[in-house]
């Protein structure tokens, strides 16, 4: 074991944890939630496969899941208009101040360490990621493989217009350096810290989720978390993979003020008594528009892998009840479409 454990932390390296003890979400052995939950345990795990094992084929209706075709040759001549793009699952393009910015972005086949094994994309992606206009931020919300996708970094590193920056939680860092990204371009950010790039602000927001992502060795070793995002006079915010907890998000509305477009996630949700402490279903996704005061808000991280239970369609049929049951328009609360852009 001895010999073994230098050569995996050669081939996949782990995050070294160096807590802050006048943070209180830094811990003994790990950073946590600001409203501590029981995470995943094997058990749990095993239980829910169980489960799965026992239910009737899930039918996902593909052509249900609205997609349209990229506005590429607006974007790519665009320097000067706010703009934001759905791409597919959680990746959003954005552009503020005249740069190029995405969140999670993930190009590849399978959300996993392995592309012949593991979830795999149902959709294509819009547009490839070549087509976009050279990055100038990347901004990665936690170390889960549907957020943080290897090989996507890898060909970001690449981009001929050079090595774009990129911005993630604590401990997320050593990923990033091993996909190429040179130390230089890499700003590691505890929740509540910035990141600014010319006229364009980035603010790591808590999130009520975890991380990992090997088997052993790295529980919650990285941070994870959401982000802020501004510029042009306008704030984005996307909260990135979380649970609901309804002081977090009132906190997090009071932090950041006026939140133009939050880009809140509305997939991967069943079963409930599995998933609740860390995603929301959509009824708790209206709860966060309402919670933060949000203007308006952009339905995101669904549509596309096949994660959890419920039919990869279903979600827009819940997110309209929940807009019912709360008496909101669909206007404010939008299901965009894969590859849609907004213009401001």
């Amino acid at each position: 074991m001895s010999r073994l454990k230098p050569w995996l932390q050669h081939r996949w390296p782990l995050p070294v944890y160096r807590p802050d003890p006048q943070q209180p979400h830094h811990g003994a052995d790990g950073y946590r939630n600001l409203f501590p939950f029981q995470q995943p345990r094997l058990l749990d795990v095993l239980r829910w496969e169980w489960q799965r094992s026992r239910m009737p084929a899930v039918r996902h209706r593909l052509e249900r899941i609205p997609r349209q075709a990229p506005e590429l040759a607006a974007l790519n001549a665009n320097r000067d208009r706010p703009s934001l793009t759905w791409v597919a699952h959680a990746t959003s393009f954005i552009q503020l101040c005249g740069k190029n910015i995405l969140i999670d972005p993930v190009w590849s086949r399978r959300a996993s360490p392995f592309q012949w094994a593991g979830p795999e994309r149902q959709l294509p992606p819009p547009m490839t990621l070549e087509a976009l206009p050279a990055l100038d931020l990347v901004l990665i919300t936690h170390n889960h493989y549907d957020h943080l996708d290897f090989n996507t970094v890898r060909r970001l590193a690449r981009q001929p217009a050079g090595c774009p920056q990129f911005a993630a939680p604590l401990g997320v860092g050593v990923i990033l350096r091993q996909a190429g990204v040179p130390a230089s371009h890499i700003h590691e950010l505890d929740w509540w810290q910035r990141y600014r790039l010319d006229g364009v602000e980035a603010e790591l927001t808590p999130a009520h989720h975890w991380s990992k992502r090997w088997m052993i060795g790295d529980e919650n070793r990285a941070l994870w978390g959401g982000f802020a995002v501004r510029g042009d006079g306008l704030q984005f915010w996307y909260p990135g993979d979380t649970g609901y907890q309804d002081q977090l998000f009132r906190l997090i509305g009071e932090r950041l003020g006026t939140v133009d477009l939050a880009l809140l996630p509305i997939g991967a949700y069943e079963p409930r008594w599995f998933l609740h402490p860390q995603h929301v279903n959509p009824e708790e996704a209206v709860r966060i528009l309402l919670d933060t005061g949000a203007r308006a808000a952009w339905a995101v991280h669904w549509g596309s892998f096949i994660l959890t239970d419920e039919p990869l369609d279903q979600p827009q049929d819940d997110l309209a009840a929940a807009l019912a049951q709360w008496n909101i328009l669909p206007e404010v609360f939008r299901l965009s479409a894969m590859g849609e852009t907004r213009w401001f």
